[in-house]
């Protein structure tokens, strides 16, 4: 693609996979027998499910097309989506380079430079099915897994949840009219043609292969959505779980601590001294700063 071209959008709704980023294993990300298709990018950030609940979008057009700034890519690309959500009722937002609706997430993209072309990929998430995404991640325990399947029926959401499933025609055709009238495009819609088609596979060629990486992602845990993270750690036999939203403690478990409220230190800031100041209610005093050292060397927290 060269200045001047016209932008391409390619529409469809995948076979069932589960995509790594290219600093990602599936060795310690995922059980050991997936029963779907595993594949590695080479590009960054952390492991997307996709299948046929899903109605994925790509944009690819001329770098001048794009804002100057990365970080405004979204709002720019993603402008038609938030138009087809609008023009359902729904009052859709971006948080970073996520759609949400209704304080969860309905959305995700990713964005990257390839040749002389920028690409935004999202998709409109028809349903999601968190139990099944819940089942893929390697998880040190079952209440872990647990934990993250809760989490992501808390954060995430999906069409189905909102409103009657559309028909995949009519989606194609809201957005297409939403992205003329935002961008002054006139469309030509085509089918890949047979060349195409066979050129398409070699994709696989540009896949990374599995790496003899031994950490995740996400040290110790997972990221659910933007400023969220759960992980889980072993500290001799005693095992700490942590829930983190933006710089907040929001769920904790301590196995050697039953006691403990699971939402007792949502109100604390996620400082040594606060932490060791709440647990005090359940724990004696020279063992609360041990405790509240765990937690946070446990826990995953994102830059502001």
């Amino acid at each position: 693609m060269r200045a001047g071209d016209d932008p391409v959008v390619v529409w469809g709704m995948p076979s069932a996979h589960f995509c790594l980023g290219q600093h990602q294993s599936a060795a310690v990300e995922l059980i050991e027998q997936t029963q779907i298709p595993v594949l590695r990018r080479a590009l960054g950030g952390g492991g997307v499910w996709l299948d046929r609940n899903q109605a994925c979008v790509a944009l690819v057009a001329p770098r001048e097309f794009f804002p100057t700034r990365p970080q405004d890519w979204y709002g720019h690309a993603l402008a038609p989506m938030l138009q087809v959500y609008r023009e359902m009722g729904w009052a859709v937002g971006l948080v970073q380079q996520d759609v949400w609706l209704a304080g969860k997430k309905l959305a995700g993209s990713g964005a990257a430079t390839l040749g002389g072309a920028g690409v935004v990929g999202t998709s409109f998430l028809l349903r999601f099915p968190a139990d099944e995404f819940a089942r893929l991640i390697d998880a040190p325990s079952a209440d872990f897994r647990r934990w993250l399947n809760d989490a992501l029926l808390e954060a995430v959401t999906s069409w189905s949840e909102h409103a009657t499933l559309p028909d995949p025609a009519w989606l194609s055709m809201v957005y297409r009219r939403a992205a003329s009238g935002l961008f002054g495009w006139r469309w030509e819609q085509a089918l890949l043609r047979d060349d195409e088609r066979a050129a398409a596979e070699d994709y696989r060629a540009e896949l990374l292969p599995e790496h003899d990486t031994q950490t995740r992602h996400v040290p110790y845990g997972i990221k659910i959505r933007a400023q969220h993270y759960l992980t889980e750690r072993d500290f001799a036999g005693a095992s700490v779980r942590v829930l983190t939203r933006a710089q907040s403690v929001a769920r904790v478990a301590l196995s050697a601590v039953p006691q403990l409220a699971e939402q007792a230190l949502a109100a604390e800031p996620a400082t040594l001294p606060a932490l060791a100041a709440a647990l005090q209610s359940c724990v004696p005093a020279a063992e609360a700063m041990l405790w509240a050292q765990r937690i946070l060397a446990t826990a995953y927290f994102e830059e502001s």
